[in-house]
């Protein structure tokens, strides 16, 4: 039986997996994998992104690939209250025209 633990930690999350029968065998093996949050990290969460797509891979929950029409995507969004700079909005505006010519060349080909 496979076991996932989580343990918080001062800064980020311990995650052990231990396998009481690896192989098939009855052999016991385990792994220790940390997420650590650090000041350059913090503001875009990667090490957040990383450990929910890898506890999602652990568990076998399929989050969908580049080829389906469904995908489960973790990301960051800027929250409901905050007020971007006008350099953010610039490169925001310039993110949403590129999608909008991708899905506009799509619709022509």
């Amino acid at each position: 039986m496979i076991k996932i633990v989580l343990e918080p930690a001062r800064n980020g999350v311990i995650k052990r997996i231990i396998d009481d029968n690896h192989g098939g065998g009855k052999e016991r093996w385990s792994s220790t994998d940390i997420y650590e949050s650090s000041d350059d990290d913090t503001p875009d969460y990667h090490y957040v992104m990383k450990f929910f797509y890898e506890l999602c891979e652990d568990l076998g929950i399929n989050l969908g690939n580049k080829f389906n029409k469904k995908v489960v995507k973790i990301d960051t969004t800027w929250g409901t209250h905050y007020e971007p700079s006008p350099k953010e909005i610039d490169s925001k505006i310039k993110e949403l025209e590129a999608e909008i010519q991708l899905l506009k060349e799509w619709k022509n080909s």
